[in-house]
């Protein structure tokens, strides 16, 4: 199974009256979201199943790369991908059972991503360093292959793959 990991991209400071859950995508943050797009586009990433934090800056960051991609996989918005720990990650990740699904993403938000990336990593805890030792960069993709499901990749069963910056695309 492959796991990509999204965190959104940038996103404007909250102004007086809005909530964080509510801040959109900045120029920049569109900008980064269409070189994430290129970067899916050009590679074929093509995950079958996405798991999406409802907040805006996930939405809109998802709704770019579907514009720009082709993209088309069945998509779950999950509430507690916005402030819930780590663990709702990794219990996404663990409950993807089907054989049919290859591949799944998750757009969300650190520092939860950077946690579960360290969880799904813990059993090579120095490439998790060299890789995300500077954090997770926004609209970074961290890429992920494992040759279990259920608890066993949630448990350190994962290999770091490549880890995709906007600045790389």
């Amino acid at each position: 199974m492959r796991i990509f990991l999204i965190r959104h991209a940038h996103a404007a400071w909250a102004l007086p009256g809005v909530r964080d859950f509510d801040r959109p995508l900045d120029e920049p943050g569109r900008e980064e979201a269409a070189r994430l797009a290129a970067t899916i586009s050009v590679n074929g990433f093509e995950p079958d199943l996405v798991y999406c934090s409802p907040a805006r800056r996930c939405l809109e960051t998802l709704e770019i790369v579907r514009t720009r991609t082709s993209i088309r996989p069945k998509i779950e918005y999950r509430d507690a991908l916005y402030a819930a720990s780590h663990d709702v990650y990794l219990d996404l990740i663990g409950s993807v059972r089907d054989e049919a699904v290859q591949s799944i993403m998750i757009i969300g938000h650190n520092p939860m991503l950077e946690d579960t990336a360290q969880a799904l990593l813990q059993n090579d805890p120095a490439t998790y360093e060299a890789a995300l030792g500077f954090g997770f960069p926004t609209a970074g993709l961290l890429i992920l292959d494992s040759d279990q499901r259920g608890d066993s990749v949630v448990n350190g069963g994962a290999r770091f793959t490549s880890l995709l910056s906007p600045v790389d695309a």
